[in-house]
């Protein structure tokens, strides 16, 4: 079996790309600006390649354009071609775009049914709420616990009352495992936990695991966004507790410092 992942370098591809690897599987990896070969053909093509960056996207919105909507587009086509099964990220700020970014993933989605419609495409889409875990420099999760670690202070925007879902990124890995070995069908489904927690919540839980005091100062939100955003139908019923990934977070920022 060849699997196909873009974006294998990124934060949430590499986590997937090394677990294939380790399982055995013949995985290649992609990354915007890479060339493939032209004579491999694929039995899945998870793509997790594009830019990722709300706030950049309203500074970048034709690099987003190109590099979020273009390259789904091209590796549609790529599966439509070899009958790759394709699994993509959507996320949950699509349902209401607000910037590029999710505009991008909104209408990626549109493009993924017309092919299952058209071509008759096995896809997957998998819409990602907060992912967080180790390797990522971003995001509420890894900002507030480096910030508690290394005295610094953070930024929260808004009151601090909106609510986000946070999913850890090993159990993103479950649910491509869980694609691969076909115990799901082809659909749409939610990666995220079921449970909302604001920012408040968020910064009280990692004072807890790390025992460290957050400083932080609010500013205004640049764009509009959403106050909730969270799974309502979860594809995962045991989903990594909270307390448990900011644990891990926090070990390896630890571990990155020494």
């Amino acid at each position: 079996m060849n699997i196909l992942v873009t974006g294998h370098k990124g934060f949430i591809g590499s986590h997937i790309f090394s677990t294939l690897l380790r399982s055995g599987f013949n995985v290649y990896g992609y990354d915007v600006g890479d060339s493939l070969q032209n004579n491999l053909k694929f039995d899945f093509i998870i793509h997790m390649a594009g830019r990722g960056l709300i706030r950049e996207s309203m500074k970048y919105p034709y690099e987003y354009f190109e590099d979020d909507l273009g390259l789904t587009i091209k590796f549609l086509e790529l599966a439509r071609k070899n009958d790759s099964v394709f699994v993509f990220p959507s996320s949950g700020s699509a349902a209401n775009p607000t910037n590029p970014y999710s505009l991008s993933k909104r209408h990626a989605v549109d493009w993924i049914n017309l092919y299952r419609k058209l071509y008759g495409l096995r896809a997957y889409i998998l819409t990602f709420y907060n992912i967080y875990g180790e390797g990522s420099k971003k995001g509420a999760v890894y900002l507030f616990t480096r910030a508690a670690l290394k005295g610094e202070t953070a930024v929260v925007y808004g009151d601090g009352s909106h609510v986000r879902d946070y999913f850890y990124v090993g159990d993103v890995v479950r649910v491509i495992k869980m694609i691969i070995d076909g115990e799901l069908n082809d659909g749409d489904y939610e990666c995220g936990t079921g449970k909302g927690t604001s920012t408040i919540e968020l910064i009280k839980i990692i004072e807890k695991v790390t025992r460290k005091k957050i400083n932080y100062i609010n500013k205004e939100y640049p764009i509009e966004e959403a106050e909730y955003l969270v799974a309502k139908n979860p594809v995962l019923k045991d989903p990594t507790p909270l307390e448990v990934g900011i644990k891990k977070v926090m070990e390896f920022i630890i571990k990155e410092s020494a």
